[in-house]
């Protein structure tokens, strides 16, 4: 029995969930349990220059799997791009959109880096050898998040290749079964947005925690992202306090975007050590989260880092800050890092700017509603 079916000119799955990263599958469990279904706008875009390609496949994606008539997809009509030109924006209920971004991100990244000769396509075996290097380097587990990344079609054997040279888990169902386990995750930027525009930036990501903790077996580790609004240690913090009374395994994820200087961090130090300061996933602001969770007795939570962590010369340095942080203090800086790009590759990335008609980011990624929607009517066509 056939697994695909054509949807235009693409072969597609029947079904999208097992490509799908888990957290999405997880989020839109929550707000279907707990009745929210927000209207959200997303731009998607990627860092780069040069042919827009791979739109059209991702069309097909958003087409297939949409449940909702609501949903809108606009493409751009440029055919060059430069760094964060919106290639597309999706519009519709939260629900309805939260599970497609893994396939058509990597339907995206897939065209973009295939049309540019100076860029290859991944190579399954290559993509292994990326991911051993950087495992040999780590003293911590390697999670490997690269549906996102590439082609659906490639998602399986990409985590198989992953999982053969050291990493212990993956992001995604139809990856995971190759090694006889299912996806991993932790909560996404996208549900803390959409319950922030609910509860309010200050209480967003704890409320992102309690209701994770609520709606999914305990036998998942609570891991909650802490990042969204640039205030990583005090969501830490709060967050650490509701599961103190919970017997459960928890901890949080940190990925500050390029845009930002995480808290407890300062802006960059060329005299400082590569990757103590600056913008991103720094050691010194991963060092002040640790302290100040120790420092407020939650020192059973563990931290999970994400954000280029596939890059050798980041793996190493934040390995030595490791060994040294529990040579010093007996326990380690972080306990597992996540990590997607091993390959030379344009990867496009997808941004809530827009919750129930009110401007809604994550901070550094913020954009002006209206002035988007002058480049949708200007610039761009709706495809859906």
């Amino acid at each position: 029995m056939s697994t695909t079916q054509t949807t235009g000119k693409f072969e597609l799955p029947e079904n999208h969930e097992k490509f799908t990263d888990k957290y999405f599958l997880r989020s839109k469990e929550i707000l279907e349990k707990e009745g929210l279904n927000p209207e959200v706008a997303v731009k998607v875009f990627a860092r780069g220059e040069g042919e827009v390609a791979g739109l059209e496949e991702a069309e097909a994606i958003v087409e297939k799997y949409s449940e909702s008539d609501e949903t809108e997809l606009h493409v751009t009509e440029a055919d060059e791009f430069e760094t964060k030109d919106p290639l597309m924006v999706l519009k519709g209920p939260a629900q309805d959109v939260i599970d497609l971004e893994t396939m058509y991100l990597g339907a995206v990244s897939h065209g973009l880096t295939a049309a540019h000769p100076e860029h290859e396509t991944v190579d399954p075996e290559e993509f292994g050898e990326a991911v051993g290097e950087v495992t040999d380097i780590y003293d911590v587990p390697l999670l490997e998040f690269g549906a996102r990344h590439y082609h659906w079609s490639d998602t399986a054997d990409l985590a198989r290749a992953a999982y053969d040279n050291g990493a212990v888990a993956t992001s995604t169902d139809v990856g995971a079964a190759t090694f006889g386990e299912e996806g991993v995750g932790t909560t996404p930027h996208a549900l803390t947005i959409m319950l922030g525009e609910e509860y309010g930036e200050d209480n967003a990501t704890r409320k992102t925690a309690e209701l994770f903790d609520e709606h999914m077996d305990e036998d998942i580790p609570r891991t909650t992202l802490v990042d969204t609004w640039n205030q990583e240690i005090d969501d830490a913090l709060e967050t650490a306090e509701y599961f103190e009374n919970r017997d459960v395994e928890y901890g949080f994820r940190v990925d500050t975007c390029g845009e930002n200087i995480a808290q407890g961090g300062r802006e960059f130090d060329p005299e400082a050590e590569p990757y103590e300061t600056g913008t991103g996933v720094r050691i010194e602001s991963v060092k002040a989260l640790k302290d100040a969770l120790v420092e407020n007795g939650y020192d059973d939570a563990e931290i999970v880092l994400s954000s280029g962590f596939g890059n050798p010369k980041k793996a190493e340095a934040f390995h030595q800050a490791n060994l040294e942080y529990e040579e010093e203090n007996g326990e380690k800086l972080f306990d597992a890092v996540g990590a997607g790009a091993f390959s030379d590759g344009i990867y496009a990335t997808a941004d809530i700017y827009e919750v129930d008609g009110e401007e809604f980011s994550k901070v550094g990624r913020e954009a002006d509603a209206e002035a988007m929607d002058e480049y949708v009517e200007d610039q761009m066509r709706q495809v859906i």
